[in-house]
């Protein structure tokens, strides 16, 4: 994961040094080779961290503690530095006649530095360990009456090697949370692994709850539950993707890849069509196996139907102008795991990268998920929907 970063992440720790250090420290140390060596010590060892890290054999740590670690360290090293580094270059540029102005810059720089220490705290320490309910009330003209009030819960990218390590209480409890809401069904919006379905087998028995519980659980596989993200040869990456679909089989899940199941109502009269299409990303580390015409073979155009991707981009581009599915489920985007002020990254590259869109009756859910590789949350709480559906009168 770092290794992707590691270009641009080393220049982001020793600029904002290089540049603090020339304006406060320089002239002060010169003399004392000691001071300069303490001064640069937090950098050379986030630099050290960061290489460590990038060299690891797989594409992130077994242990997800190293992760929060390393954000941690981040947020204290050096995030006081940038905002010291940017509040030098705006009094050198406007504020060479003010000592008032500069020692104003420098507060305010150094509020900054405390408020984003304390938000990347709780971020890291308690957001990930959050969980909210969401509930929403759907209707639609072709769900048949006697579907009428069905309760469908959706969660999707639980990512739960991060559960591992001392947090396995809190996926017990989202598991509990789940089955609280006594649905009618279950869907999985993909990404239950963060690289290796070996991350899986100590909660399988919590995740396997979930079908003996006799509701049906439906999935879909996620960007991280193929095998891009684990680093070995071609044999291993099959093995790798065979394992987590043996896995999702071995819990009593309904794994769909690129295909379809009917869902009776109770006296077997009236059906929908529950359909999983493979992940089909976009962008430089993507990959489409998706195939909705296979996937929706065989369904009669006048059934209600409700489609689960991963990925909410085919949404717009594939699944409403070649499909007739009626409710689309997905996950992927995390919400972007931060947002401040309602803004969030996943905005600059998504339409829709959390919650609830319509296109002419037709529905996207977008659900920023349980879990995650990287175990941040601000201000986007992990979530799990409870969606009701409704037959138009």
């Amino acid at each position: 994961m770092i290794v992707r970063i590691i270009y641009f992440l080393i220049p982001l720790i020793l600029l904002p040094d290089a540049i603090v250090y020339a304006a406060f420290c320089h002239k002060r140390t010169h003399a004392k080779p000691w001071l300069r060596l303490l001064w640069w010590l937090p950098s050379a060892a986030m630099v050290v961290f960061s290489i460590v890290l990038a060299l690891q054999k797989q594409f992130a740590p077994d242990n997800s503690c190293w992760i929060k670690l390393f954000i941690f360290a981040f947020a204290l090293c050096v995030i006081p530095k940038m905002m010291f580094a940017i509040a030098v270059l705006i009094t050198r540029r406007w504020g060479k006649q003010s000592l008032k102005f500069r020692r104003s810059i420098y507060a305010i720089a150094t509020l900054v530095s405390v408020l984003i220490l304390c938000t990347t705290l709780h971020g890291v320490l308690v957001g990930p360990k959050e969980l909210r309910v969401t509930r929403l009330s759907l209707t639609f003209k072709t769900l048949p009456k006697a579907f009428d009030g069905l309760k469908i819960v959706l969660f999707s990218d639980a990512h739960v090697g991060t559960f591992n390590h001392g947090w396995e209480r809190f996926l017990a409890r989202d598991i509990d949370t789940i089955l609280a809401q006594r649905p009618d069904m279950i869907c999985f919006a993909g990404d239950l692994q963060n690289t290796n379905p070996a991350e899986l087998q100590p909660l399988i028995p919590l995740l396997t709850r979930l079908a003996k519980q006799g509701i049906p659980v439906y999935s879909v596989l996620g960007n991280h539950d193929y095998s891009g993200y684990y680093y070995g040869t071609a044999a291993e990456k099959q093995k790798i993707e065979a394992q987590m679909i043996a896995t999702q089989k071995e819990m009593g899940w309904q794994l769909l890849r690129n295909e379809h199941r009917f869902f009776y109502s109770s006296h077997h009269k009236d059906s929908i069509a529950i359909v999983g299409e493979e992940y089909c990303g976009v962008g430089l580390h993507s990959f489409d196996k998706s195939n909705i015409r296979r996937a929706t073979a065989g369904i009669d155009a006048n059934t209600f139907t409700l489609l689960l991707q991963h990925d909410p981009k085919t949404w717009r581009t594939r699944i409403l102008p070649e499909s007739h599915a009626q409710l689309t489920l997905a996950g992927h985007t995390h919400g972007g795991q931060v947002s401040i002020f309602g803004l969030r990254t996943t905005l600059l590259t998504y339409t829709d990268d959390y919650g609830l869109a319509e296109s002419h009756g037709r529905y996207l859910y977008v659900t920023c998920g349980i879990g995650g590789l990287i175990p941040l949350r601000i201000g986007v709480e992990p979530e799990i929907a409870v969606i009701t559906l409704h037959a138009q009168q």
